[in-house]
């Protein structure tokens, strides 16, 4: 907001001046030390300008901070706790931090990514991602995969996949990549054929040849399942949407392997692929402890949710 000052009166302007000229008392004896306080201020903000800049963008040329903000979906602690692992262990070698920054909201989470508010984001994998440049035209770049999202079948009714009956009901997601995947699922179950010559990355219902478990398919939206799996006979769904819901593990009934056409990617915005920071963010998510953690590890955050990438 913008002020206007009115010009000062004319009466009385010698006296003022002589004040100012003598250095004198009255009422302009704070004309010099506003002055001094100016002069003082001034030299402070150069200072900064000059002693933090450098701290604020530690590469020479680069967009971004030893601060490093990752995005992720802010209902999954299995992100959130894999960004903390890095934190802790493989970040600080390469002198900067990890900072996870949750957004729930999927398209604001990648504009942000696109726009270099955050370094990179962690949340989809490579057909989601697909998706979302074609109807946005956001400017995003994978850099590789870097964990796979456990993704199984769960029943509140049913304690396995071969208990399910003749025509049972299924709940799936809604979008087209996660769809096909709980459609490849069932087809590795030996639930359900594709017609030949069909991607099963790409399936639909449309591209079923036998559905020989004669199942019927609702949809549902992401996060849902935890909410949907009590009205229907099963659902195929993240598995940390089920923990983080607290659903118990004996509802899960068939899992598996995730398979590496859905793991999920270090994403980053297009028009920051040469930024000089990308180097250590590289070196760090793709350092080979990471995989082996993923292998290994017994965080309860992690541990049936995120597991390491496959090789095909």
């Amino acid at each position: 907001m913008t002020t206007t000052q009115q010009p000062p009166s004319s009466a009385g302007s010698d006296d003022r001046h002589a004040d100012i000229a003598l250095g004198g008392s009255g009422r302009s004896w704070w004309v010099p030390l506003v002055i001094g306080l100016a002069l003082v201020l001034a030299g402070v903000v150069v200072w900064c300008v000059s002693a933090g800049g450098g701290s604020e963008k530690a590469v020479e040329g680069s967009h971004f901070s030893d601060t490093f903000e990752i995005a992720f979906q802010a209902s999954s602690a299995s992100e959130q706790a894999f960004l903390e692992f890095l934190d802790t262990e493989i970040a600080p070698e390469h002198g900067v931090e990890i900072e996870p920054v949750g957004i729930e909201d999927g398209n604001q989470l990648d504009q942000a990514t696109a726009d270099g508010e955050y370094i990179a984001n962690i949340y989809q994998h490579k057909h989601w991602l697909e998706q979302v440049i074609d109807s946005t035209g956001m400017k995003l770049t994978a850099l590789g995969p870097v964990f796979q999202w456990s993704y199984s079948m769960y029943s509140t009714k049913y304690d396995s996949i071969d208990a399910l009956p003749k025509g049972a009901t299924i709940a799936l997601l809604n979008d087209p990549a996660n769809t096909a995947q709980a459609l490849w699922i069932l087809e590795r179950a030996g639930k359900l054929t594709f017609k030949d010559g069909v991607d099963p990355w790409a399936a639909t219902e449309n591209d079923i040849a036998d559905n020989i478990g004669g199942y019927t398919f609702e949809y549902m939206e992401y996060g849902a399942g935890p909410r949907t799996v009590e009205s229907v006979d099963a659902v195929i769904d993240y598995n940390m949407s089920f923990v983080d819901a607290g659903t118990p593990e004996e509802y899960r009934i068939y899992s598996a392997p995730a398979p590496l056409e859905f793991a999920g990617q270090l994403v980053i915005g297009t028009d920051y692929v040469d930024d000089p920071q990308m180097e250590k963010l590289k070196e760090i998510f793709f350092d080979p402890r990471v995989q082996e953690y993923l292998e290994t590890n017994d965080d309860p955050n992690l541990q049936g949710q995120l597991a390491p990438v496959s090789a095909n």
